[in-house]
């Protein structure tokens, strides 16, 4: 009866430090585990700070180019637009050289700087001004062509008065205003036209 007492005892016994040998390393696993896994986490969340990070500085380097470009933008506008005033200023001046002074010479340089113009108002303002500047003188031209024609005409109608026998240089339009030492009977008639194609002219005495 002892005896097998004595077993049982040792049954239990042996089955308990089993036991206990098996729980040992079951909990130190399980804390291995745990360190593992909080590694991880910090490891994410290092990641996950480092992409907020890189996301800001790019979003950061987005915002300054954008602004260079947004300031170089500006820059050439603000060019372009002294470069237009300055030519503006270019054709005022000629159109004005023109205005002032309405010979076909000046056209020519006035249409050069205006055509640099580019806004469409101000050049077709230019335009028109050279127009009427134009019109002004073609007006001018033929008035002056007409009066030529008929001073032409006149002095191919017109008749003149030569002393000795033609070759006097000088003409008159009346014998009797002829110097009274003139021989009468050596003067000579002609048209004034072709008094003047004969290289003489109107005598400055008459």
């Amino acid at each position: 009866m002892k005896k097998g007492l004595f077993f049982l005892v040792a049954t239990i016994l042996l089955v308990g430090a089993c036991s206990t040998e098996t729980e040992g390393p079951k909990d130190k696993t399980e804390t291995q585990v745990s360190l593992v896994q909080k590694t991880n986490n910090k490891n994410n969340d290092d990641v996950n700070k480092e992409k907020v990070k890189e996301a800001k500085k790019a979003e950061e380097a987005k915002k300054a180019e954008e602004a260079r470009k947004a300031e170089e933008a500006k820059k050439a506008e603000e060019a372009r637009k002294a470069e237009e005033a300055k030519k503006v200023e270019e054709a005022e001046k000629a159109v004005q050289t023109l205005e002032a002074n309405q010979v076909t010479e000046n056209v020519t340089p006035a249409q050069a700087a205006v055509e640099q113009v580019t806004d469409p108002t101000t050049k077709a303002n230019f335009i028109h001004r050279i127009e009427l500047v134009q019109n002004a003188i073609n007006v001018r031209a033929q008035q002056a062509a007409e009066v030529a024609q008929q001073q032409a005409d006149a002095q191919e109608q017109r008749i003149v008065y030569v002393a000795q026998y033609g070759k006097s240089s000088a003409y008159w339009y009346n014998i009797d205003n002829m110097p009274s030492n003139t021989r009468k009977d050596k003067v000579i008639t002609m048209s004034e036209a072709d008094a003047i194609r004969a290289g003489k002219h109107h005598s400055n005495k008459e």
